[in-house]
């Protein structure tokens, strides 16, 4: 399996353009990767929580643009960029407290990307990745896995429907280093605080808990070294 670095160094022919759209900018750490790669980036997210949290993080940027717009109605002309990044489509339709998938508004976006772009590059967790387990704790209703494998599915069948070809795809890893586990624990519920945060101190001794279990299990609370699978894949329709 590929490291992250050397993902980037395979995406980076695709990524090296004039003018890149990013899809969910999060904290802005994969928006720091485009930004490397890309003389402009614009960025787009819903939440202006992490509005404010990518702004400062990417502050000493000066290529990037973000914008708070919706991935399903997204104000560009047709064929805006030269590529789209998307680090997060299994979560576009996130549902809470019943477990569900809305694939007819994964479409309606994966059409609006089609429609700005003619490269787009997705990159996200496998369906076999620890923190899909992670996620239950926060949100017990969540399967990631099975959202992971549909949103998959729909993506290549998209795609293919309206002429793109999938160019590259492969898997890497992303990995966190702790110094503790307090260390570890701590981050771990800060990653995941938009979906729940402790309401007490004996909730949050119970989701540590539960967050230890799953990281015992998978051999990664000894080296206190979480390590997520991610998958990778390049489509682009060719004239």
């Amino acid at each position: 399996m590929k490291s992250l670095q050397e993902m980037w160094e395979d995406l980076e022919e695709y990524l090296q353009v004039e003018n890149a759209l990013e899809q969910g900018f999060s904290n802005g750490k994969y928006t720091k990767v485009l930004a490397s790669f890309a003389k402009n980036v614009t960025a787009i997210d819903v939440s202006k929580e992490f509005m404010e949290i990518a702004k400062e993080n990417l502050k000493d940027y000066n290529n990037i643009r973000l914008l708070l717009m919706d991935a399903e109605h997204m104000q560009f002309e047709d064929k805006s960029f030269d590529v789209l990044l998307n680090t997060s489509f299994h979560e576009f339709d996130l549902s809470g407290a019943v477990y569900s998938i809305d694939l007819e508004l994964k479409r309606r976006i994966l059409q609006e990307m089609i429609r700005v772009s003619n490269t787009i590059v997705f990159v996200e967790p496998t369906e076999s990745a620890i923190t899909n387990e992670l996620f239950k704790v926060f949100n017990p209703n969540e399967n990631h896995s099975d959202r992971i494998q549909k949103s998959n599915e729909l993506i290549a069948e998209v795609m293919r429907e309206n002429g793109y070809s999938l160019l590259e795809s492969g898997l890497t890893f992303n990995e966190d280093q702790f110094e503790s586990q307090k260390e570890l624990e701590e981050e771990m519920l800060d990653w995941w605080a938009d979906i729940k945060v402790p309401a007490n101190l004996e909730e949050k001794e119970e989701m540590i808990h539960q967050i230890d279990e799953i990281l015992e299990k998978a051999g990664m609370l000894q080296n206190l070294k979480v390590v997520e699978d991610i998958g990778y894949k390049v489509y682009r329709k060719e004239f």
